[in-house]
């Protein structure tokens, strides 16, 4: 086994930012949580990774990460289509391992170790896949019965899941997608703060207004002079 893995190893630890990202390769790679939460979706399969979770990528599967923690830690092994690794990542897998050993073990022993590794049994939320949904409409009347169908899960079910994996309630999350979304505008555009609530899902500049302050401490006013 080392002889044959050892020239495709090199394992690097990223954080990834609280918006989702999307990237296909034509190489395989590895991810497993060291800190933090990670969501991460591969062609449609999801699961909010913790530390000790594993995710398997095959090469030229699209995937989507999505930052649940800023405080988020991963160890990322890319590794180049060859015999020597293509049976490992022959399918989609979400695995697991304990935490002490995704962090302690080097990336040969790994490897090998995640052929006896059980399945990961997170929460069935995609939240990479609902964060998209969202974000491409924010202005949308997400409603929580709206939410559950997008996320394919019960109401109950959704609010479960996403209390569990980010501490909020559906219109806590929902909320903060939207202000997000808002500050990224007020950085990058001159449109008006009524434009920006109305864009985002905010009944008025008003209501915004409230929410932003809550959530950043100034109003956006304020935000946008100091950018």
């Amino acid at each position: 086994m080392s002889r044959d893995l050892s020239p495709l190893i090199g394992s690097v630890e990223r954080s990834y930012p609280l918006d989702c990202l999307s990237d296909t390769h034509d190489y395989h790679q590895l991810l497993v949580g060291l800190g933090g939460r990670v969501d991460v979706e591969v062609e449609g399969r999801g699961a909010a990774m913790g530390p000790g979770s594993v995710c398997l990528i095959p090469a030229a599967a699209t995937h989507h990460y999505l930052g649940l923690d800023a405080d988020n830690r991963c160890r990322v092994l890319d590794l180049p289509v060859g015999e020597a690794v293509d049976t490992l990542f022959e399918r989609i897998r979400f695995l697991r391992l304990a935490p002490e050993e995704a962090a302690g073990l080097d990336d040969e022993r790994l490897l090998a170790r995640l052929g006896g590794a059980p399945a990961w049994r997170g929460p069935r939320l995609n939240m990479a896949s609902l964060t998209r949904r969202v974000q491409a409409d924010p202005a949308a009347p997400w409603s929580l019965a709206r939410l559950a169908e997008a996320s394919r899960l019960s109401e109950r079910q959704l609010r479960r899941s996403l209390t569990e994996i980010t501490g909020l309630t559906p219109w806590q999350w929902l909320t903060r997608q939207r202000l997000a979304l808002a500050e990224r505008l007020l950085m990058t555009s001159d449109a008006s703060l009524t434009e920006i609530a109305l864009a985002c899902g905010f009944a008025d500049g008003a209501q915004f207004s409230r929410h932003f302050r809550r959530w950043r401490g100034q109003p956006p006013s304020a935000f946008r002079r100091v950018r």
